[in-house]
């Protein structure tokens, strides 16, 4: 058993948009949704799509970056929960990680591990990538949560 780490993005739907009708249909048609035969003419648009999820980043084992956002977004708390991610604290990770990029001997100043895993390269450019995905989601009004298990 590991760190797994994901960064998500929610999106909100507002209710009875009837521009999410093919949508709504589609995915009842995915996971064969059949309505109760109670409700109005055993419509299958009735399936109310009330929020979209989706993976922005995963990284397993990365506890240097685990460690940030359990000092930076989880206020110390380290118990695995979904922690909303604010605009500001992803262009802070954004500048701390260029620093980084540039410079890996600063990646002491800003990023602490437990177990003094030095930082991979690979693991900066691929965090970059999705922090700045991340932060183009933020700006189309989608909600950004991290979230780690053990």
């Amino acid at each position: 058993m590991g760190l797994d780490m994901y960064l998500e993005a929610k999106l909100h739907l507002p209710p009875y948009d009837t521009e999410l009708a093919p949508v709504r249909e589609a995915i009842g048609k995915a996971i064969c949704y059949t309505p109760p035969t109670e409700k109005p003419d055993n419509d299958p648009t009735l399936m109310e799509i009330t929020g979209v999820t989706v993976r922005v980043g995963y990284w397993r084992k990365f506890d240097p970056l685990h460690q940030w956002f359990v000092n930076n977004v989880q206020e110390g708390h380290d118990d695995c929960r979904p922690a909303y991610v604010t605009p500001d604290a992803l262009s802070e990770l954004e500048e701390q990680l260029d620093q980084v990029s540039d410079d890996p001997e600063s990646a002491s100043e800003h990023f602490v591990s437990e177990g003094d895993e030095p930082m991979s390269e690979g693991d900066v450019d691929y965090t970059l990538k999705v922090v700045v995905q991340a932060k183009k989601l933020q700006e189309r009004g989608w909600d950004i949560y991290y979230r780690a298990s053990w």
